[in-house]
């Protein structure tokens, strides 16, 4: 059976510069002609503000949708709409949750953006892509940003 990748599992933490990390997503599906499926994932209790019960919806993927929007207008010629399956926003530890949603999904490729965490903040303060790396059992595409 020949390699191919048909599923990808794009997490954004939405940060400024997620769409970076997003244009090689969107480039690798077009490449393998894979189904592009795009998360972010919250933790419950801490990023929702006061006035917001859990079982409301979360503005994030407003946001996800907002940004491929911009992306998709901006950059016209990556034709985002041709690989774009899905867009969810999810509650949870966000490792756990991406690992569990590409397990769901049946995903080929997991890509992220890595912050390049120094050893010290490593252990200190851990990080979502670091632990994807580790536990995940299919191929995760690290995407460096922030590095000075």
């Amino acid at each position: 059976m020949p390699y191919a990748i048909k599923s990808i599992l794009y997490a954004s933490d939405l940060s400024p510069e997620a769409p970076v990390v997003f244009r090689h997503a969107v480039g690798l599906a077009h490449e393998f002609g894979a189904k592009l499926h795009v998360v972010t994932v919250y933790r419950k209790g801490i990023s929702l503000p006061e006035d917001k019960e859990e079982d409301q919806p979360h503005p994030g993927e407003d946001v996800l949708n907002t940004r491929i929007k911009e992306f998709d207008q901006k950059f016209p010629d990556y034709e985002v709409h041709k690989v774009l399956a899905t867009v969810k926003e999810l509650a949870g530890e966000p490792a756990k949750v991406i690992l569990e949603m590409a397990t769901e999904l049946s995903a080929d490729l997991i890509v992220l953006g890595s912050r390049g965490h120094n050893a010290l903040e490593e252990v200190l303060l851990g990080s979502v892509s670091h632990k994807v790396l580790m536990k995940s059992k299919i191929p995760v595409f690290l995407v460096p940003f922030d590095r000075e």
